[in-house]
């Protein structure tokens, strides 16, 4: 969707008459029924009049078109200028100019990042030159006009109108940023002529019109080049293999899709439900590569950010094939999606749907779920309700029922069994379903998998993370101290009788499940949900324990220290909800590893039930 589209002539005179902010006002309420923040108004009232200048400046004809405001399909990410027109060669040209209030930054860790001040505080963020290539490079790839048409040659570069280069030692020209400024050249407040002979030389013909229609109206899916990219990345990787009952429900899908070409009016949502290392990614992964193959508008949605990230690097890894990300989505990215918009949904880790994304302004009746169903003719869920560690977790197999309901989709079901994680042992999971409460059978553990209950936290590290380079994991039983200042982490995990301390993971690396300078620090529940290693130490803290006088597990609300979690206190009488969350949660951490996991007990009743669990 883009909000203004206009020639350079209508564009120069709209801020001439003071009117582009009201011009572009009135086209969001009009295209998107949102009202403008008093913020973004004043953005675009503080950049445009700069570009306006350029415009002028560059000597076009003016019938080359300005395009403002390009949503990003399923993204919440706008192009903020677009100028579109022929060259003296009668070329068809479009260029994608990142603007930027920016007046200083610094360089930062981490391919193609800078900091710089933002929302009252320096942060980590995109170099504005790998901004304005991603944003080109999605075009390329996702809309048809622009890759089935290579008569339109797309450009892009960055236009930083407040920020005065430092002649010296400029961090934004630091040579680590040569390959994205090579893409996409930057421009300061003093090169604002520099800037516009790169229009002229581009657009100086005008006859825009039919080059910005091309572009605002070209239908989005990913290219051809794309789904190649994609293929290579699974097709032959042995990782990605699908065994019995994953094949059963890869095919099942594909069944189900290939009917709706006949069936436009049919919705379909389908529920694949299974526990811990069943292997639902590995099934997502495959329909994304198959369904992308057969010309189906597809994406892979996860709720946990994180989860999203390693699944992105596990596939792409250190190749140069980054456009492949944006077929990964949070689950907040489909509040505005039309209906029917997308072919097929793929929603891993469903059960971590909300009722809204975070700063996202509800809709009325509707949450995740809703939204997915909504935006597709068929939504795949992989859900396990035993995997729900928060209140705010909605997306129960329950609740995906009621909401297809709702939109008259065709439920379907698929159940998966065998166990791929913890060394596929079924035994495992059927021995810590006893030992947490979920069955009443007595299993006793044996197989292969590593397990073990170690003495004191120390020994749980020198095992998992010296001995055998895993992660620590804990549960929410500490609080978190996110305010902190410096790049030094609190010691937020403690355990003072034995003089441990370590901290959370680091909050600013998303991957810190496999970066090397994570190695000690604890994974929260909510970084860790959905991936695997092959060594994991959790530590159970106090909000978890046990009475040997009732035999049974107990929860201590007191303990529990993640209050956005924390569901109400129970009724007299009434089992605390809060129970089912905590055991889920340890459930779910004690079942990241592939080849083990050890366990410390802050309760030391809880230990020795585990021990004896084991041993007997």
């Amino acid at each position: 969707m883009i909000i203004y589209n206009e020639t350079s002539s209508s564009f120069v005179n709209h801020i001439k008459e003071n009117k582009i902010g009201y011009v572009l006002k009135e086209n969001v309420l009009n295209k998107m029924n949102k009202v403008v923040s008093f913020n973004e108004l004043r953005s675009w009232e503080n950049s445009l009049p700069q570009m306006a200048k350029v415009i002028r400046d560059s000597g076009l004809e003016k019938d080359a078109h300005v395009l403002l405001e390009y949503k990003l399909p399923s993204t919440e990410k706008r192009i903020d200028f677009i100028i579109a027109g022929r060259d003296k060669q009668n070329k068809k040209n479009a260029m994608i100019i990142e603007l930027k209030q920016w007046q200083k930054a610094n360089l930062a860790d981490g391919n193609g990042i800078v900091t710089t001040f933002l929302g009252g505080r320096d942060r980590e963020t995109v170099h504005p030159s790998y901004q304005a290539s991603s944003y080109k490079r999605f075009l390329l790839n996702f809309n048809e006009n622009l890759y089935t048409d290579d008569s339109i040659q797309l450009s892009s570069c960055a236009y930083l109108h407040n920020y005065i280069q430092n002649p010296d030692n400029e961090p934004l020209l630091d040579p680590r940023y040569k390959g994205y400024l090579a893409e996409s050249p930057l421009f300061f407040q003093f090169s604002d002529r520099d800037l516009a002979k790169r229009i002229n030389h581009t657009v100086s013909e005008g006859r825009g019109g039919e080059i910005a229609e091309a572009i605002e109206y070209g239908k989005i899916k990913p290219s051809k080049k794309l789904v190649e990219t994609v293929e290579s990345l699974i097709d032959g990787n042995e990782e990605f293999v699908l065994l019995d009952e994953q094949k059963v429900a890869f095919e099942k899908v594909l069944s189900i899709y290939s009917q709706i070409s006949e069936e436009t009016e049919n919705k379909h949502s389908i529920l694949i439900k299974g526990g811990p290392g069943t292997g639902k990614s590995v099934i997502g992964l495959n329909l994304m590569s198959q369904l992308l193959k057969q010309n189906a508008y597809a994406e892979y949605i996860t709720p946990n950010q994180a989860f999203r990230e390693i699944l992105r690097k596990k596939l792409i890894g250190s190749t140069s094939h980054v456009e492949v990300r944006d077929l990964f989505k949070g689950s907040a990215s489909y509040v505005h999606t039309p209906e029917d918009y997308f072919d097929v949904l793929i929603c891993d880790e469903a059960h971590r749907l909300k009722e809204q994304g975070h700063m996202k302004k509800k809709i009325e009746g509707e949450n995740q779920a809703t939204q997915i169903i909504r935006s597709s003719k068929v939504s795949v869920f992989f859900v396990d309700d035993e995997q729900v560690i928060s209140k705010k977790d909605i997306g129960s197999e329950k609740v995906i029922r009621e909401e297809a309901a709702k939109q008259g989709a065709t439920m379907h079901t698929v159940e998966l069994d065998s166990q791929y994680r913890c060394s596929g042992s079924g035994n495992y999971i059927e021995w810590l379903n006893s030992v947490l409460g979920y069955s009443d059978e007595e299993v006793d553990l044996e197989g292969d998998f590593d397990f073990k209950v170690v003495s004191n936290p120390h020994e749980l590290t020198e095992e998992i993370v010296n001995k055998r380079s895993g992660r620590l994991l804990a549960g929410y039983a500490w609080d978190w101290d996110k305010n902190s200042k410096g790049r030094e982490l609190p010691l937020d995990v403690t355990i003072p009788e034995h003089n441990f301390a370590l901290p959370w993971n680091d909050p600013n690396r998303i991957d810190w499940a496999i970066h090397p300078d994570c190695a000690e620090q604890v994974g929260c529940i909510h970084t860790v949900q959905g991936l695997e290693m092959d060594y994991v130490g959790v530590i159970i803290g106090k909000d978890l324990g046990y009475d040997p006088e009732t035999n049974s597990l107990i929860v201590r609300r007191e303990e529990f220290k993640d209050k956005g979690a924390r569901p109400r206190k129970p009724k007299k009488g009434e089992k605390d909800p809060l129970f089912d969350l905590v055991r889920n949660t340890y459930k779910t951490l004690m079942t990241r590893g592939m080849k083990g996991c050890y366990v410390y007990c802050c309760d030391e009743e809880l230990g020795e039930y585990l021990r004896k669990s084991f041993f007997k």
